[in-house]
């Protein structure tokens, strides 16, 4: 399943380590004379080879854990269907259990519940004489229209995966930057670029098929559109994370996020339910805890992490295995049996998602 609060950390202001050829230099600089010749020459053979081997050795590391990101969070729908409670219980349970994690480690690492990003100070040089950003009603109120907008999609996106196969619900909730670009036309978000009318007809050839697999009996053409719904909710939530992560950490906004998450269902519930959902058996437990732990809070957390390593360019690919790693656990585990329409549309799918989304963004960094 998709998850919106996975915020990618942002790169800019990061300082290069020196080399041993840069800091010889700077001292041969100091003391007013010049390199013989032959270490001139020799100093590229010297300086360069070992370092792009360290380099391309700690890019493996990243690399491997998106893809072990990515399949964490792949588990998701199954997690959701073993549950054997509704949607909006799988929902508040999945945030309830991972909210004390989340706060843990905001008072480990010392963080302001609002703005004050301390690492994005030291970095920008704020920590050197700038006030970090104070703590305002609008911007709380920001956080919690966020965590609403986060509640919102989650509850459809888990009564899509209920209803749906995991393969439509997952796909057709990756759609949500189409929807972001929609937002743009607006106003309330960047405004779409070529690249965004180009893949907007792909992506809806896409979707037609999948609906139309759907209608073959594999599936609900109503799954289906609440999976829409879902997209629309988490385009909605991007743009709205895009505004905070300005003076925000990832952490600061995936705590408020599930925090607000975990209240709102939980009000939700209480109005329409009159109770929370709970399982009545163990292995539903087991489900909802490799719910949180497993997919909200580990494949979420290893993507800020490892997005710190990895351009944003080359990670959005690597996560584009989500989906395929979902549809695939939905035919082995739940036995969802899968027709030609699933894999045309998922081509078309995600080949919009990458275009609209992936080169723009090597274009940007």
């Amino acid at each position: 399943m998709h998850h919106p609060v996975c915020i990618p950390a942002s790169q800019h202001g990061d300082e290069a380590p020196l080399t041993a050829s840069t800091t010889e230099a700077a001292s041969i600089k100091e003391q007013g004379g010049a390199r013989p010749a032959q270490s001139q020459a020799q100093a590229p053979e010297a300086s360069h080879g070992p370092d792009q081997g360290q380099m391309q050795v700690a890019m493996i590391w990243p690399v491997l854990g998106l893809l072990l990101a990515a399949s964490l969070m792949g588990l998701g729908p199954v997690f959701v269907r073993l549950s054997g409670v509704s949607a909006e219980a799988s929902a508040f349970w999945r945030a309830m259990l991972a909210a004390p994690v989340f706060l843990i480690a905001s008072q480990i690492l010392a963080l302001p519940l609002v703005g004050g990003d301390k690492d994005r100070q030291v970095r920008t040089g704020m920590a050197a004489g700038h006030k970090a950003a104070p703590r305002t009603p609008r911007k709380t109120g920001l956080l919690i229209v966020a965590g609403v907008l986060f509640a919102a999609d989650l509850m459809f996106a888990h009564l899509a995966i209920g209803l749906t196969t995991v393969a439509n619900a997952i796909l057709l909730n990756n759609l949500a930057p189409l929807f972001v670009g929609c937002f743009g036309l607006l106003g309330l978000a960047r405004r779409p670029s070529r690249r965004f009318w180009q893949g907007l007809p792909i992506a809806m050839v896409g979707a037609l098929c999948l609906f139309f697999a759907s209608s073959r009996g594999s599936g609900s053409v109503y799954g289906d559109a609440l999976a829409l719904v879902a997209a629309g909710f988490y385009g909605a939530y991007f743009v709205v994370i895009a505004r905070l992560r300005q003076d925000h950490s990832a952490l600061q906004i995936m705590l408020w996020s599930t925090v607000v998450t975990a209240i709102v269902l939980a009000a939700y519930m209480m109005v329409f339910d009159g109770t929370i959902g709970m399982p009545l058996m163990a292995g539903g437990w087991l489900a909802l805890c490799g719910l949180a732990f497993l997919t909200h809070i580990g494949g979420q957390g290893m993507v800020s992490v490892c997005f710190k390593r990895v351009d944003e360019a080359t990670g959005s690919i690597i996560l584009l295995w989500q989906p395929f790693m979902s549809a695939l656990l939905g035919a082995l585990v739940l036995g969802e049996v899968l027709n030609p329409w699933h894999g045309l549309g998922a081509v078309f799918v995600m080949a919009a998602v990458a275009y609209i989304t992936v080169f723009r963004r090597r274009r940007a960094v």
